[in-house]
């Protein structure tokens, strides 16, 4: 999930006063305003108490059945709980009440991307920047989508849109580092990093760009050190962490490092010929010919069902290598 807390906040300000306003999020609420069910419902969500605003939302909305903002809110709580169909639901009926409603295309927009739906994430995107093209939150939401698309020039674009409108956060200035490295603005892309992790030390996405950017420029014990944050926080949810740590473990000649790493890939994702080639490298720098034999046999015959003759051509030229007991080819 994106980070959608501090968003949602923000957009759901503006409720009580009938529209989503980008304004800070007020004061602590006196008894008086929790006894508002909307302000409490925003009050537990900001708390990360999902499951509590959902259940809020749900009993204010049997009597309050066409409110839009509330559907919304609701459907946002469902996204955090990894709910999309449910928080997509949401999202459908309160833009049927009010199709002119920007943050519920926003919203929208991030849960059609994390369910899969780039085609339908991009349209919600187009359509709340054509609502309120003043609004970072939207361009920052289509720059993701279109970074997930390989449109890295548009994404650019549309990050530099986000921070330009007020919205430098850690999590955006991070995604701008990784489309700057992609599209070898190194420079600027080193700068997004550093600015990103001297706001947030722990920021997971500033974490994974530092960490890919070392790794292009060669620098791969700064790579490792970052890509050992990244993935101490969420190890379930780093599977190409590991490859990555491992490439560089690699490069270093650290190979049993290399081949912990690239045995939780493999497991991970068994389809992938690159995590078979990888942990070829390791085993045969480790001494284990005939488990590196092995495994670019798996990987070459993964790259030709992908139809990847340039790779197929380069692991046949490795096994050839580890055949004569000779240095792998670069």
């Amino acid at each position: 999930m994106r980070p959608r807390v501090v968003a949602v906040v923000l957009a759901l300000a503006g409720t009580l006063l009938g529209a989503p306003v980008a304004v800070a999020d007020p004061v602590p609420a006196t008894s008086s305003a929790l006894a508002d069910p909307l302000t409490r419902a925003r009050s537990l969500f900001g708390a990360h108490s999902f499951q509590a605003s959902i259940e809020l939302l749900d009993t204010y909305l049997r009597d309050h059945p066409r409110d839009a903002r509330a559907l919304v809110m609701r459907g946002d709580a469902k996204a955090e709980l990894a709910d999309d169909t449910g928080a997509l639901r949401d999202y459908n009926a309160a833009i049927g009440i009010d199709p002119d409603y920007e943050y519920a295309y926003v919203t929208r927009c991030e849960t059609r991307l994390d369910a899969g739906d780039a085609t339908g994430a991009l349209q919600d995107c187009d359509r709340a920047v054509s609502l309120d093209a003043r609004d970072p939150q939207a361009y920052k939401d289509r720059a993701d989508v279109e970074f997930t698309n390989g449109a890295y020039d548009t994404a650019l674009a549309d990050y530099d849109r986000a921070v330009a409108l007020g919205q430098p956060g850690p999590w955006v200035l991070a995604a701008r580092c990784d489309v700057e490295r992609l599209l070898d603005k190194r420079d600027a892309a080193a700068s997004d990093c550093t600015k990103a992790l001297e706001i947030d030390p722990k920021n997971r996405r500033a974490l994974w760009a530092s960490g890919r950017l070392a790794l292009g420029e060669g620098r791969y014990r700064d790579g490792i050190q970052a890509l050992n944050a990244y993935i101490a926080q969420d190890p379930a949810g780093s599977t190409a962490g590991y490859y990555f740590r491992a490439l560089a473990y690699n490069r270093i000649q650290s190979y049993k490092l290399a081949l912990e790493d690239l045995q939780t890939y493999v497991q991970r994702a068994p389809d992938d010929p690159d995590g078979y080639r990888e942990r070829a490298i390791a085993r045969y720098g480790s001494g284990d010919k005939d488990g590196a034999l092995a495994d670019l046999d798996v990987a070459l015959r993964g790259y030709r069902k992908g139809g990847d003759t340039d790779w197929a051509e380069r692991v046949t030229a490795m096994r050839q290598a580890v055949q004569a007991g000779t240095p792998l080819p670069p």
